[in-house]
């Protein structure tokens, strides 16, 4: 557990952590030099066949060009992959957040403010200095203007009354600030701690485990060189294993580098005898995420079918009235629904003939990223490759979002945002269904909540992070949308882990865990919300300040509510239904369309923001 300070950060020279990295880097460069000078001066040169030319001869040279390989594979994997990137990213992430605390604590020392409590959870209060100006009717002038009363100039005159009367708006406004300014701070030395953590782990991994040398010569060379081989084929394996695994401690760039450092056999062989150690992995280019998980939807639908086939055997057995019965018989149903599920998606992106199935809204092709049935569900499904987009835009869906989902509703404005986005630009967009969560199933008590966003917020930091990694070329402008409780997943995770995002779009949001714009660790005016007048949302906000409020600090643009209730006496419906309208797109069928809202969207994802209204 990181035990970093404020104060370490603020005085940390993140320029020495990355002047480290550098230094690793040219360490890498030098010490492949004296390999290469090995295999051209020894291997090729002093003990070449030219000059000697025996089987023990062979053999010397073997293992010298193994021994070599080794080192090269070594310096590769520990020096570059490993201790350098690890560096370089710390020293990101630190400056990042370092020059968010540059701005944040002149401000509250401004605010005659103070920091206290243990670096793990900072608290920030009103100074002693600045409780007696409130009480003593001196309040500073910051302070009045917030609350718009004139400093009193004596001791009874009219403002000095005034101030007395509203001592306690003073007092509420005061702690209000302070507690925007400790939410802010928190978040700050949130993802400061797990950029610390991170990186500790990182570097302690790699001491457990060694690497393993090439053998000695001798009467049993031959074969030992042949294990050699198969223990390195199967090094690449563990290493696989582990990542995928999540015990490696490597981030997502250091995954694509380890990835990028295999041969092209090595990577064809992982993907079609080990997909589950790619499928899932940020890190690992699209492409190849994709054949593999599309072989495992396959496994898992031929796996879910056996299993049906063993429970209702099961079930065959047991007595109709017995609660063994129905605890089985609702198990029955359980994989019976994974299975419709997971067959209805993979039909959804898939030809008949087995091939990816092109969406015809935009021609772009559909690329499965992932999948699960635990819980509720999760999938995420791309229409277009996000690693040559120039734009990615990633939808997270809220409270009952589950696996039907992903080739239902929510699949439905997936693909809505993605014609919209294409309309707006003639850059190709990527986007994205994110749902790598289990979303929460009812509104109470589960979406009053935090701990579906909490369990959630490292895998969509590592999906963003990931995102950046497998770029091809400039990286691309990358946006969060999320939606109801879904704002609340993308703004615990901006919060508390740190996203590697260009925008924020909150829609419909009860509350994204922090209460100003500034602690989502993303340009607060990159930050954008809307709340239609009719939502029911607006009404009870349960996980902070409601982002479309001026307090929050967030950009904000209209959304229209175009649904209407069923019956006129039904009130209610247009309230819950326009929960759901922002991507109604129906003016061609005469049904509800929003869309101002959606254009809205387009342009910020599109990086059209002049546009918003």
């Amino acid at each position: 557990m990181s035990e970093m300070t404020w104060e370490h950060l603020r005085d940390l020279d993140c320029g020495a952590v990355r002047s480290l990295g550098d230094s690793w880097k040219t360490y890498v460069d030098q010490q492949l030099a004296h390999t290469e000078r090995l295999r051209s001066d020894v291997i090729e040169g002093h003990l070449s066949t030219e000059h000697y030319e025996s089987d023990t001869a062979t053999q010397v040279r073997d293992q010298i060009g193994m021994t070599a390989d080794r080192y090269e594979d070594d310096l590769s994997d520990y020096a570059s992959t490993r201790i350098a990137t690890t560096l370089f990213e710390a020293a990101d992430s630190f400056e990042k957040e370092q020059n968010e605390l540059k701005e944040l604590i002149p401000l509250i020392e401004q605010h005659d403010f103070g920091i206290e409590g243990p670096h793990s959870e900072y608290d920030v209060n009103l100074s002693g200095d600045l409780h007696r100006a409130i009480l003593t009717l001196n309040p500073p002038q910051w302070l009045c203007d917030m609350c718009g009363v004139k400093k009193p100039d004596g001791f009874w005159d009219i403002d000095t009354l005034k101030v007395l009367f509203d001592s306690v708006d003073l007092y509420g406004t005061a702690i209000g600030l302070a507690g925007q300014y400790q939410d802010w701070l928190r978040s700050v030395m949130s993802r400061a701690h797990d950029a610390d953590d991170e990186a500790a782990a990182a570097l302690s991994e790699m001491s457990e485990n060694p690497t393993e040398l090439p053998p000695h010569l001798g009467a049993t060379y031959d074969d030992l060189v042949d294990d050699y081989k198969e223990s390195v084929s199967e090094e690449v394996a563990n290493e696989a294993k582990a990542i995928a695994e999540g015990t490696s401690g490597m981030s997502p760039e250091q995954v694509n580098q380890w990835w990028e450092g295999l041969s092209e056999s090595e990577r064809q062989a992982l993907i079609e005898e080990h997909p589950e150690w790619v499928g899932p992995v940020d890190g690992i280019p699209v492409a190849s995420r994709d054949t593999a998980n599309r072989t495992l939807i396959d496994d898992e639908i031929d796996s879910l079918g056996t299993r049906i086939t063993a429970k209702e055997q099961e079930l065959a057995g047991l007595d109709p009235e017995s609660e063994e019965y129905e605890k089985a018989k609702a198990e029955l149903d359980d994989l019976k629904q994974d299975r419709t599920d997971l067959s209805n998606l993979q039909e959804h992106i898939t030809n008949e003939d087995g091939t990816p199935k092109i969406y015809e809204g935009t021609d772009q092709q559909y690329y499965l990223l992932g999948f699960g049935t635990e819980g509720s569900g999760q999938a995420i499904v791309s229409i277009g490759n996000p690693d040559t987009a120039d734009n990615v835009n990633a939808y997270v869906p809220g409270t009952t979002s589950n696996l039907a989902g992903a080739s239902g509703g929510d699949m439905d404005r997936t693909e809505t945002m993605a014609r919209d986005a294409e309309a707006a630009s003639g850059d190709e967009t990527a986007t994205v269904l994110w749902l790598g969560y289990d979303a929460p199933d009812s509104i109470v008590p589960e979406a009053m909540q935090d701990k579906w966003a909490q369990d959630g917020a490292a895998d969509l930091e590592d999906f963003t992070k990931g995102i950046r990694a497998t770029a091809e070329g400039e990286p691309s402008n990358l946006t969060l949308t999320g939606h109801s409780y879904g704002t609340t997943m993308v703004g615990t995770a901006a919060a508390q882990e740190g996203v590697e995002a260009d925008n924020l779009v909150l829609i419909a949001s009860p509350g994204v865990s922090v209460d100003t714009a500034s602690a989502l660790g993303v340009d607060e005016n990159n930050v954008w919300a809307s709340t239609n007048d009719e939502d029911v949302i607006q009404y009870g906000p349960v996980h902070g300040e409601a982002p479309v409020n001026e307090e929050f600090g967030a950009n904000t643009f209209t959304s229209d509510s175009p649904r209407e209730p069923s019956e006129w006496w039904k009130f209610w419906e247009g309230a819950t239904e326009n929960h759901s309208s922002y991507w109604d797109d129906g003016s061609d069928r005469g049904e509800p369309n929003n869309e101002i809202s959606r254009t809205n969207q387009a342009n910020i994802v599109t990086g059209n923001e002049e546009l918003v209204r």
